[in-house]
């Protein structure tokens, strides 16, 4: 639980002037807040939800304890994340169990295992597809690449679809790779890009499955402690209405309780929408940029408290991803007839409680299971919900045989769901689609036209996709380098 002594109460907030105010509590907001707090400067971060972490949140419903929607992080021993927790003097903090294998993918006629060790991930699709034994090698050597330059050369362009083209003939096997995509990035294989999905094949294939010892929140929580320890301060359950501008320069905010908060640099951790179109009372180029962009889908989730022993039902922990078909552009394609029609392609089942002490402690097992959905209006939803819910767990009984009579709770969550506790737009999943056309760093930038505006999260374009716990990281590492150089001329960037 959050120790709230950590925090402002949202009755009395400050009204001096900051630094730098960060507006949303996302992953994204709270590493930058740890940098530049970390680098001494006065730092606010503002959250319209009573709690820290956006998409990285945990709820609990009748003593069952689930993760909103992060199953679980990648890049924990190597990589950007890695880094990142190191750098901010969090890793010895945090305590994470790794499951193995963290992915077992089941498609029609298959199953493949996603494992801790790379290299035995390599022998597992080598084994489920053995006419592409050599290419599956190559394939990953090419992942696996030092030099991350060299990959982007090669694939900046492309969708993965046409890189996985070059490497096999089989179409199974690019469908059982394309699955992870779907699932982790909200695009088929067909569209999403090349290089953002290699970029997480190399956080969540190279070194997977790793949970939070106390829960997913636990990871949200960690961060916005240690942001306090280094002298920032958190204002929780208070909703920005607007970001104060003075002749094209970002001057501070106007909180829901009517109070103004002053700053030298406003940092947006929302929906750019929501930034560009509500926030920001004047006309911005970004707001026309992002009237031609595309969001990515949002999901659908069926939450489950479990009255039996995972060992009873389970022999392995990990991540389940369940398709009854190898058209995974189909699966994309047809979402809103796929509702209508009861037809759910493909699922994705996580066990949270498997790897949370808490949870075990008190003998309460959870089950979450996802789709990519579409949106549309409450009505469609408010109609369709419990069947479609039924549905989900039909086809995961197909994975876990008798799966509905354990069931003790059930709690479902619909786009409009998603989209009430975290303002993004239409409740999307990740940001702005990873389609080739919509990674580039420079379409929508961290600095902004508006002077002394910045972005971060996964509404900013990074150049290397926008899902994912670990660029959402990155993208707060980033601001923070740029602010500190601004303010404090730090003429080096944060290692």
């Amino acid at each position: 639980m959050i120790d709230k002594s950590n925090y402002i109460d949202s009755k009395d907030p400050k009204e001096d002037k900051y630094d730098v105010v960060i507006v949303g509590a996302g992953i994204g907001g709270l590493v930058c807040g740890c940098y530049l707090a970390k680098a001494g400067l006065k730092v606010l971060i503002v959250e319209q939800h009573y709690k820290p972490g956006g998409y990285c949140t945990s709820f609990v419903r009748k003593g069952y304890k689930f993760d909103v929607g992060v199953h679980y992080i990648g890049g924990i021993k190597r990589g950007v994340l890695a880094n990142i927790l190191n750098e901010i003097e969090i890793r010895e903090e945090l305590k994470f169990n790794q499951f193995d294998p963290s992915d077992k993918i089941i498609m029609p006629d298959s199953t493949t295992y996603i494992r801790a060790n790379p290299y035995d991930t390599i022998k597992e699709f080598q084994k489920t597809f053995p006419d592409e034994k050599e290419n599956i090698k190559i394939f990953f050597q090419f992942v696996m690449e030092t030099n991350v330059l060299i990959i982007y050369r090669k694939v900046k362009n492309l969708t993965l679809e046409k890189v996985l083209d070059s490497f096999f003939n089989n179409q199974k096997l690019k469908a059982t790779i394309g699955v992870l995509v779907l699932g982790n990035m909200g695009l088929p294989h067909t569209e999403v890009a090349a290089f953002a999905a290699i970029i997480l094949f190399r956080e969540f294939i190279l070194d997977p499955g790793y949970y939070p010892v106390d829960g997913m929140q636990q990871f949200a929580n960690c961060l916005a402690d240690k942001f306090k320890k280094y002298g920032g301060e958190i204002i929780l359950s208070r909703k920005v209405m607007k970001i104060i501008t003075e002749d094209s320069i970002a001057k501070g905010i106007i909180i829901s309780s009517g109070e103004k908060i002053m700053s030298k640099i406003v940092v947006s951790n929302v929906d750019a929408t929501q930034t560009f179109k509500n926030l920001i009372e004047i006309e911005t180029k970004e707001s026309t940029t992002i009237d031609n962009l595309v969001s990515s889908n949002p999901v659908f989730a069926v939450y489950l408290g479990i009255n039996v022993s995972f060992k009873n039902i389970l022999s392995e922990i990990g991540n389940i991803w369940f398709f009854t078909t190898y058209d995974i552009d189909g699966c994309y394609k047809f979402l809103k007839k796929n509702v209508v029609q009861k037809n759910i392609p493909g699922i994705m089942l996580s066990f949270p409680s498997s790897h949370d002490s808490d949870s075990k402690v008190i003998n309460k097992n959870t089950i979450q299971i996802f789709t990519i959905a579409c949106y549309e209006n409450e009505e469609f939803w408010n109609k369709n919900r419990d069947s479609f819910s039924e549905e989900m767990l039909s086809l995961a009984e197909q994975a876990i045989p008798s799966l509905k009579r354990y069931i003790d709770l059930k709690v479902t969550a619909t786009p409009h769901t998603f989209h009430k506790f975290t303002m993004n737009k239409e409740g999307s999943a990740f940001g702005w689609a990873s389609n080739v056309n919509q990674i580039d760093a420079s379409l929508l930038p961290q600095k902004t036209s508006i002077q002394n505006l910045f972005l971060v999260g996964h509404w900013c374009t990074m150049g290397a996709g926008q899902g994912g716990i670990s660029t959402v990281a990155f993208s707060g590492k980033k601001a923070a380098e740029i602010i500190i150089n601004r303010i404090i001329g730090q003429p080096k960037p944060i290692p």
